[in-house]
């Protein structure tokens, strides 16, 4: 926690392009507007958002705006962390394993980019998704949480299958999906009664998909290989490639024999992979939710320790994409979010027995080290290597050290 708290506090006036032209000003509108301020859409975000930045302001002071942001993001991190714990200690009921799922999404690689460096929310819809999965791991209805997920931002959708396949397993009245649109609407109502307009409320997923014409915004999916196709047809097909794998994975749900805490789990990993892995228009972030989510995986089941070690390091290859423009390991990286999604389908197809072709993981592994390797190399050598770098990739090397060790031991 201390160590956490300290990689937080170093790289707290770390700013990006999009804290200078988004994060800041929109903390200033909170801070000089107050309650009053939430008739306007001042951010491009759900209403939640708008929320918590008003909270933040009230601390004004303590802390410079963006430091004051960033700590909305640390705050729902702590909550990943202890989710993950959580998920772990009723699967397996063993405290080190746990205690090990909570350090390791509190000091995750991307979890410190993500929110300590760059100032990004995704901590927030991920916690929800993460409770979601934690209250189907116990055999209790998640829905609400994911509803609550996709009412912060549209990437909750990424749970969908795993939950459509949940409700069809246990047999839950399709009426709980009505959650989702009557949540967000909840999350709405202080905006609405400011005065903010409804058909601006409604329109807030429609205006961010509009935002970016790209098929990638430096995700490792799909994407990358096709360069060449047409932004329009891209699209299409990325939708229809993703809306039959996730109805094919929920028909595998709701059909599968095998049961267990581990096993769900296995298929929300399965559900958070594969929709940013096929859907067009990624961010490099949105891989997020199954990289905490394959943390606990792993502390379950040491077998999946390299996929939670080759997601990290995947993910920091994408961040580098537009921390320093450094795309060279953006190839490395899909290839290897590749190999994951194959491994994993490969693992739930062979049920009980597994998938054991340890050789994919570590040519994943390879893979990823490679492109790290190679921007270290190639980098501006006058680019002076923030602290906050050097610990991620610290930790980036403690986990492969202990991915050794567990392959030696099995």
């Amino acid at each position: 926690m201390v160590v956490g708290l300290g990689l937080r506090y170093l790289a707290r006036e770390h700013a990006t392009k999009d804290a200078v032209q988004y994060l800041i000003p929109w903390y200033g509108f909170a801070r000089d507007h107050g309650v009053a301020g939430l008739g306007e859409a001042f951010t491009n975000y759900t209403p939640l958002y708008s929320y918590l930045l008003l909270i933040a302001a009230q601390f004004d002071g303590w802390g410079q705006p963006l430091s004051l942001v960033k700590a909305i993001s640390a705050v729902f991190e702590f909550g990943c962390a202890m989710v993950a714990a959580q998920m772990v200690w009723r699967a397996i009921r063993l405290p080190v394993p746990a205690s090990l799922a909570f350090c390791g999404v509190w000091l995750a690689a991307t979890v410190l980019f993500n929110g300590a460096v760059w100032g990004q929310a995704d901590s927030i819809w991920t916690f929800f998704t993460l409770l979601s999965v934690s209250m189907f791991m116990q055999g209790r209805n998640g829905v609400l949480p994911f509803a609550v997920a996709c009412a912060v931002k549209a990437q909750g959708v990424f749970l969908g299958p795993f939950v459509f396949g949940m409700l069809l397993r246990r047999g839950i009245h399709w009426a709980w999906l009505a959650a989702l649109p009557v949540m967000y609407m909840v999350l709405a109502i202080p905006v609405l009664s400011a005065g903010r307009p409804l058909s601006s409320v409604l329109r807030v997923y429609l205006d961010q998909a509009d935002t970016f014409h790209r098929l990638t915004m430096n995700a490792a999916n799909i994407w990358v290989f096709a360069g060449g196709v047409p932004y329009a047809i891209g699209v299409a097909v990325g939708l229809v490639l993703a809306a039959a794998a996730g109805l094919a994975l929920s028909v595998f749900i709701a059909r599968s024999k095998q049961d267990g805490p581990e096993f769900i789990l296995l298929v929300a990993c399965v559900s958070l992979l594969l929709m940013p892995y096929l859907l067009p228009k990624m961010h490099d972030r949105y891989f997020y939710a199954f990289e905490l989510a394959a943390i606990a995986l792993a502390c379950i089941n040491p077998r999946y320790l390299p996929f939670a070690v080759i997601a990290q390091l995947d993910g920091v290859l994408s961040y580098l994409g537009f921390e320093r423009d450094m795309v060279m390991g953006l190839l490395p990286a899909a290839i290897c979010n590749t190999f994951l999604g194959v491994y994993l389908l490969l693992d739930l197809w062979r049920g009980e027995h597994g998938f054991r072709f340890p050789i994919i993981a570590w040519l994943g592994f390879a893979v990823s080290n490679l492109g790290l390797l190679s921007y270290l190399m190639l980098a501006d050598p006058e680019w002076s290597i923030s602290l906050a770098f050097l610990a991620t990739a610290g930790f980036a090397t403690v986990m492969a050290f202990t991915l050794i060790n567990e392959s030696r031991r099995a």
